[in-house]
């Protein structure tokens, strides 16, 4: 499957180990109605999903709007900068488009469907490389547009679909000429690099397994092809660690002091998703131990320890923050590459096994659909709720300084300044850990606003999450801060909005607070 240092363009041509097309390639139908059915398949639950969000994502809108408008990579303008997102390349392009003219989540929301389309047809094009004229090459980009996992966390608003692109990128830059592969990995390791904290971590995997594991080339040769997407890789990483620490003042995104612990928490979540992915790795073991040539063997592989890399790379990662296969789903399109050498193994046996399998394998990607349809539903409810309460906000004279556990929307549509109580976007809190002193009096403390989710029964409100509930309870919270409104007051769940009583005498609101 290695190509010729033609220069000819990897899109056209589809070469065999000594540079000319195979002739079973050349002679190959192109099944373009399985691109097309795979499209209209991504496309039609990407529109039943399109207002589908998690409240983080708003986090990235904020910092990308903040710097479309001048403000730089800032939570709140005006103060110490932290860098609050794990998505720095994400944030840059979305205030590009926010630059234009754009409406952020519009544009987050488009290009999550554009880039879909794009990774769909360019793992349609690896998959030809590798597999054709097997019967089920087409396969794989099937079965990752009926994921709708995969869908949702494209129209998400978040880069977890660039990150697809990226990784599809690079694995197809691997059947392509030395020419062309070193063009194709310099930008998609770049990408990878600058898309996600762990990018750095998987592209040095990757060029250390991909030097050593590609025989076909010689020593020499792999120091050109290899080495220059490798400087390519160490000079976005050392622009990125000069950047963050003349900017933020420390070497990694905050994020990353906020969601990661040594007691390795998601363990249980990775375990779910070897479950999910157990059919499509079934298939590595099949083809790693039957493949007909060692290309396979080499570009499978590279997949593959990519695939485990990363699940070894958010073990530590918050569970809170992993759900859905949220940290591995992007990975997707390389887990499923090596179903169609399965299929071809198993229709030698009969026909009709195959396509009942096939069919059991796109039931199996689908069989998400209810909690994708729940975490829907639930984002949704809880979208109606910050609307709300952004709406309360928008009535308070001034900019109060707010403080919340919901640091998406509310801060973003609001553009309040505001202190973040989980820690993603507040760097004390992230290193030292939370506490109460954090939140009420380290600065910009203490908030003029609190905000917290409760449980509303008659009267009462009684908070929700534990970090609110230890709020609730400081002495000194309880003698500075009194409710103001609850919102929405007509259901079981909502959001509490109290008010610093010092703040609120001073700006007329005194009477409007609770006793």
């Amino acid at each position: 499957m290695q190509a010729n240092d033609s220069g000819v363009s990897p899109l056209t041509s589809s070469p065999d180990r000594d540079g000319t097309p195979s002739p079973e390639v050349a002679q190959a139908r192109w099944p373009f109605w399985g691109l097309i059915v795979a499209i209209a398949v991504f496309l039609v639950q990407a529109f039943y999903l399109r207002y589908y969000s998690i409240d983080d994502v708003a986090i990235t809108y904020r910092y990308a709007l903040h710097l479309a408008e001048g403000n730089g990579l800032n939570w709140n303008p005006g103060q110490p900068p932290v860098e609050g997102y794990s998505n720095f390349l994400w944030v840059l392009f979305l205030a590009g488009g926010r630059h234009l003219g754009f409406d952020i989540e519009v544009f987050a929301k488009v290009a999550g469907a554009g880039i879909g389309v794009a990774t769909l047809a360019l793992l349609f094009l690896l998959c030809r490389r590798l597999w054709a004229p097997r019967q089920y090459w087409w396969f794989p980009p099937l079965i990752v547009a009926a994921c709708p996992v995969w869908v949702m966390w494209a129209m998400s608003g978040l880069e977890l679909v660039s990150v697809s692109f990226f990784l599809v990128l690079i694995i197809f830059s691997l059947t392509t000429s030395p020419t062309w592969k070193i063009r194709l990995l310099s930008v998609g390791l770049c990408g990878l690099s600058l898309s996600r904290p762990e990018g750095i971590a998987l592209a040095g995997l990757f060029l250390l397994f991909a030097f050593f594991g590609d025989r076909e080339l010689p020593r020499s040769r792999r120091f050109a092809v290899y080495g220059v997407p490798a400087l390519a890789v160490v000079i976005c990483a050392a622009g990125l660690l000069v950047f963050r620490l003349s900017y933020f003042g420390y070497p990694v995104a905050n994020t990353v002091y906020a969601k990661f612990s040594t007691s390795l928490p998601s363990l249980g979540k990775v375990g779910s998703w070897l479950f999910f992915g157990l059919p499509f790795l079934s298939a590595y073991v099949l083809l790693l131990c039957k493949s007909p040539t060692s290309r396979h063997r080499f570009v499978l592989g590279t997949a593959l320890v990519l695939v485990i890399w990363q699940m070894l790379l958010v073990l530590p990662v918050s569970i809170v923050m992993y759900f859905l296969h949220r940290y591995q789903i992007a990975f997707l399109p390389l887990v499923v590459l090596a179903v169609p050498f399965a299929l071809d193994r198993i229709s030698q046996r009969g026909r009709s096994l195959a396509v009942v399998i096939s069919v059991l394998v796109l039931v199996w990607a689908i069989q998400q659909w209810p909690a994708v349809k729940a975490s829907y539903k639930a984002e949704r409810f809880y979208y109606g709720r910050h609307q709300c309460v952004a709406e309360r906000l928008a009535r308070l004279p001034g900019r109060p300084l707010i403080a919340l556990l919901d640091a998406g929307r509310i801060p973003y549509w609001s553009d309040l300044p505001a202190i973040d109580v989980w820690g993603l976007c507040n760097s004390y809190i992230a290193r030292k850990g939370f506490s109460t002193d954090a939140v009420l009096r380290e600065a910009p403390g203490p908030p003029d606003v609190y905000i917290m989710s409760v449980d509303t029964q008659g009267k009462d409100a009684i908070p929700r999450l534990g970090f609110d509930k230890l709020i609730s309870a400081d002495k000194f919270f309880q003698e500075e801060y009194k409710l103001w409104q609850v919102c929405p007051s007509d259901y079981y769940y909502g959001y509490a909005i109290l008010l610093n009583v010092d703040w609120a005498a001073r700006n007329g609101l005194g009477d409007m607070l609770s006793k």
